[in-house]
């Protein structure tokens, strides 16, 4: 390394730190307008899945909720089948969803008749405690993983269910798994053993990441090619798929340094947008496309006030406008946001950004982890963004906010 690179790269760590000792303080994009309980009855709710007409929340005793997005007064609570925990779900694209949990459980919801049924023929995974599902691309197969890190290829026959094991899993729990809408690969994320890909042809491979405890996952829809892990210590990974035959798929992770709590779920919202869920109870709101976060609901703007949200962990959340919606926590309450008029600039500091330190921890494959500014690709893309903005080139991150702040308004 040349005395000038050296310099530079200073520079930018001397920028960094500077950013770290004076961050700027968070404040809400929104705020909550209305509470509701979703049922009489004491619930402890452990997922919950989405598609354009309703949402499912399961459970702890077989529970599972059916919620109206607009409307979640009008849920109904399913006949339960089962007193076992439920610990996962995804909806198939035809509209019926595959509901898994303890003691080999899984269960099938018909929404036409808005009907749970055991599936039958599983007899394989009786003995596992099933923690993910997620139906893959095209709705043919479902992947379904367990705790002791086992995944399987599942799908309903008419002489009844086939399931198949995935060779090259490993040994810790599976977290969560989800599928992309469009691209034919499915993200595995883990406990211990960090992060894979599943492609068309139910094959396992391990990008990286074994260092976090990897805790939810979810895809972008549509033709944006990422889906966006969180774990532990307020990490965030972006796994950009590809699968073509030469498919160069990849992973970047990013330590979300000032983002204020632990990150839970991952919710997706729209197209582009999902939410991060946070212990304290808050939210941060992610853009797929900008590859940028930024502070949505702050546990400290609500603590004070809705006690009985604010206390209770996050289960997730779902969109029903641009920037409107409804969170539910783990004990059935649903809280509705909207944006905060009252607010100046909504999204006043850009987490993955210059506003916040950034740590990168991850780069795979062929880059060694925690490798310093000269050979991490990320960090001199930073830099030379910094140096574009600073001929002029690139806006800046004020003239972005104010950008966005136009566009929200418009």
């Amino acid at each position: 390394m040349d005395s000038g690179h050296f310099a530079r790269a200073l520079c930018l760590v001397l920028v960094l730190i500077s950013f770290s000792l004076n961050p700027v303080a968070a404040q809400s994009a929104v705020q909550i307008d209305e509470i509701i309980q979703l049922t009489d009855e004491t619930v402890y709710l452990n997922a919950l899945d989405s598609d354009e007409s309703n949402v499912l929340a399961i459970g702890d005793d077989g529970v599972v909720l059916l919620i109206p997005p607009e409307q979640p007064s009008g849920t109904e609570t399913l006949v339960p089948i089962t007193d076992e925990d439920l610990l996962a779900v995804d909806f198939h694209p035809a509209g019926n969803a595959l509901i898994v949990g303890e003691s080999g459980e899984i269960i099938r919801y018909d929404h036409q008749d808005r009907r749970l049924s055991n599936v039958s023929g599983a007899g394989a995974v009786e003995l596992s405690t099933l923690t993910a599902v997620s139906w893959n691309t095209n709705g043919a197969w479902a992947y379904i993983a367990s705790d002791n890190g086992l995944i399987w290829r599942f799908r309903s026959l008419v002489e009844g269910s086939e399931m198949v094991p995935i060779e090259n899993t490993k040994s810790s729990t599976v977290q969560a798994i989800d599928c992309h809408s469009i691209i034919r690969l499915c993200v595995v994320v883990t406990k211990s053993d960090g992060i894979a890909l599943i492609d068309a042809d139910h094959q396992i491979s391990w990008i990286g990441g074994s260092s976090v405890i990897w805790t939810d996952v979810e895809c972008a829809f549509g033709n944006n090619p990422e889906c966006i892990a969180v774990g532990s210590n307020q990490n965030l990974a972006t796994i950009h798929l590809d699968d073509s035959i030469d498919g160069g798929s990849s992973m970047d992770a990013v330590v979300l340094t000032e983002a204020g709590g632990e990150f839970t779920h991952i919710c997706a919202h729209s197209s582009d947008r999902l939410m991060i869920a946070m212990v304290p109870f808050g939210l941060i709101e992610h853009d797929v496309t900008k590859e940028d976060s930024f502070p949505w609901l702050d546990h400290a703007d609500i603590a004070s006030t809705e006690d009985e949200i604010a206390t209770r962990q996050v289960t997730c959340s779902w969109g029903t406008g641009i920037d409107d919606g409804w969170i539910l926590n783990d004990r059935g309450r649903v809280a509705r946001f909207v944006p905060d008029n009252e607010i100046d600039n909504p999204l006043v500091s850009s987490i993955v950004g210059y506003a916040l330190t950034v740590v990168i921890v991850i780069s795979v494959p062929g880059i060694v982890l925690g490798l310093i500014f000269m050979n991490s690709p990320s960090m001199q893309a930073s830099y030379n963004r910094w140096r574009r903005r600073r001929k002029g080139i690139e806006p800046s991150l004020k003239d972005r906010r104010e950008e966005r702040r136009r566009k929200r308004e418009s």
